[in-house]
């Protein structure tokens, strides 16, 4: 990757495109939302998925992870990684560090947490639940059948393409409305668009400096940006950002400029951090440390601070998680910030990422929650596009201070812009499909989806907690976490995110009460079955799920006995 390697930054100056932006935005906007009642205070990723066949899942079964009762779920860094920090091309680990906090590398299991995935399909998909496909439906989607033909008389052996399509339907139909583990809003109606798939519509180069290329929707971008903005508290001219393929962009484009910002500074994140803020680091050859976490998930503060107080000779970066991966715990940005100012960090020094991929949407919208805004001294903020809002392409934003961006930009020539995104070609689809999310969902919209999930979180937490078994909830969340079902057919039939003995669920909206009531029911018939998930080890984080300092009575089951995994 070329930005991993540029040590030389340019200083070009930018001038928006006068067309990509929309003088409406910060006035307008503000004054819908004193009219919907909107509080002057205004207040964010999962494992692998389960392989869909039986054969695939035994072969996990027989290769398991060192740590986990079904490691290929856990990914955690990559196999490919040294983790004894001496080979050249991996960061180094500076000889203060103590042993409760290791540099990512040395532990691949807790370097990150795995990445993401789900099928997408808005239809049905707060309705009931679809019925399975049959065998030969199955069958009309192996390999075999869905295989590219060569030759005229290959063709003759495989199906029509709109059979083939009319199964590969009625199973994301299927999957959708079984979808508990992964944070994606699948509630979504975007058939006004449908129109604008015949056009290739690419925002390459910068959003606020147009191209030669005129098939583009940066004035969409640029009006998304906008809103984020204001969300976010950021002051007209101030900002830059753009719409990316994903959240994990957004962490790389936000931790580059923290690099650029300061070269020999060193990276602090949770263990519990999503893995690409990790994989940033190793990409940019920075030297990083994963914090110890509090049970819940939060980044333990003392242990941090220690941390950053043996390296004062060396700037401050942290990547400060609003709403992590497994458990949906958010960093507390006070804290930490305090802890900054009482250790005599100027604000020079230290340079602050907020990966707020899910919550970070969400958290403006939840009464009397902290505020994370750029009216504190943090640098970059990435959310993920198709999470909360909803869109059947993955997507993200990324926003920043715009001074940090001139570290970064190149003018090019051939594009007849600047060169400041992590990608070159940029997916204008992404751009037009958040623009319309928003227009038609609105503050108001918004905050009905928020309170939803927020409220119906609780709801499964409680029927989870009456049937006995261990389960938890943040405060700030909407991600319940459970102990692991022993039974890997309604993990992959749920499509559960799973670490070694826990497993959880992200509800969004169209998670509802009559497919929680199903859940429950094959929870406690698993239980019946096959008995309950016994804590791998003392620190295991099933053991961390029965820990007091969670606070509440969610702690010890009092229904069933413990049997050992299969």
């Amino acid at each position: 990757m070329t930005a991993a390697s540029a040590t030389t930054t340019t200083t070009t100056t930018t001038s928006r495109d006068a067309a990509g932006r929309n003088e409406y935005a910060g006035e307008g906007r503000w004054k819908r939302r004193q009219q919907h009642g909107m509080q002057e205070q205004r207040r964010a990723k999962s494992s692998l998925p389960l392989p869909e066949d039986d054969d695939a899942l035994a072969a996990v079964d027989r290769h398991p992870h060192p740590n986990s009762p079904m490691g290929l779920f856990l990914g955690g860094g990559g196999s490919d990684h040294q983790t004894d920090g001496q080979h050249d091309s991996e960061p180094h680990l500076d000889n203060n560090t103590s042993s409760s906090v290791s540099d990512y590398t040395s532990d691949a299991s807790k370097a990150g947490t795995p990445s993401p995935w789900a099928v997408f399909d808005a239809w049905g998909a707060g309705e009931g639940i679809a019925d399975p496909l049959s065998k030969d439906e199955e069958d009309m989607l192996s390999p075999d059948m869905v295989r590219i033909p060569t030759s005229e008389n290959d063709r003759g052996t495989v199906p029509d393409e709109s059979r083939i399509l009319e199964c590969y339907d009625k199973l994301l139909k299927r999957k959708s409305s079984v979808h508990f583990g992964y944070p994606y809003n699948l509630m979504y109606n975007h058939e006004e668009l449908y129109e604008f798939m015949k056009y290739s519509i690419n925002n390459l180069g910068d959003p606020f400096v147009a191209s030669n290329y005129g098939v583009h929707s940066r004035q969409f971008e640029c009006a998304v940006i906008d809103f984020f903005a204001d969300l976010w508290k950021m002051e007209k001219d101030s900002y830059w950002g753009y719409v990316t393929t994903c959240g994990t962009e957004g962490n790389l484009h936000g931790i580059l400029l923290a690099r650029e910002c300061h070269p020999d500074g060193i990276l602090y994140s949770s263990r519990e951090t999503h893995y690409s803020v990790f994989k940033a680091a190793r990409y940019y050859r920075m030297d990083a440390k994963a914090i110890p976490t509090l049970p819940m998930g939060e980044i333990d503060y003392d242990a941090l601070a220690t941390e950053i107080s043996k390296n004062r000779d060396r700037p401050v970066i942290i990547n400060v998680n609003i709403g992590t991966t497994v458990k949906g715990a958010v960093d507390n940005l006070d804290r930490i910030l305090r802890i900054l100012k009482n250790l005599g960090i100027p604000r020079e020094r230290f340079h602050i990422h907020c990966d707020g991929a899910l919550f970070a949407m969400m958290m403006p919208f939840v009464d009397w929650a902290p505020e994370v805004s750029f009216q504190k001294p943090i640098d970059s903020i990435a959310v993920s596009g198709h999470k909360m809002l909803g869109c059947p392409m993955p997507c993200g934003i990324a926003l920043t201070r715009k001074d940090h961006v001139k570290k970064v930009e190149q003018r090019i020539d051939y594009l007849n812009s600047v060169d400041t995104t992590i990608m070159g070609s940029r997916n204008g689809q992404a751009a037009l499909y958040l623009w319309y999310s928003l227009r038609k969902k609105g503050i108001a919209g918004i905050k009905r989806d928020v309170v939803h999930c927020m409220e119906t979180a609780q709801y499964l937490r409680d029927k989870i907690t009456e049937a006995g078994l261990t389960c938890r909830l943040n405060d700030l969340s909407c991600t319940v976490v459970l102990e692991r079902p022993i039974d890997d057919k309604l993990i992959k039939r749920w499509q559960l995110a799973c670490e070694e003995d826990i497993a959880h669920v992200v509800v969004m909206p169209n998670v509802t009460k009559d497919k929680i009531h199903k859940f429950v029911e094959e929870l406690i018939e698993c239980r019946e079955e096959y008995g309950r998930m016994k804590s791998a080890r003392k620190d295991s984080p099933l053991a961390k799920l029965q820990s007091s300092a969670w606070g509440g009575s969610y702690v010890t089951p009092s229904v069933g006995d413990f049997k050992e995994t299969r």
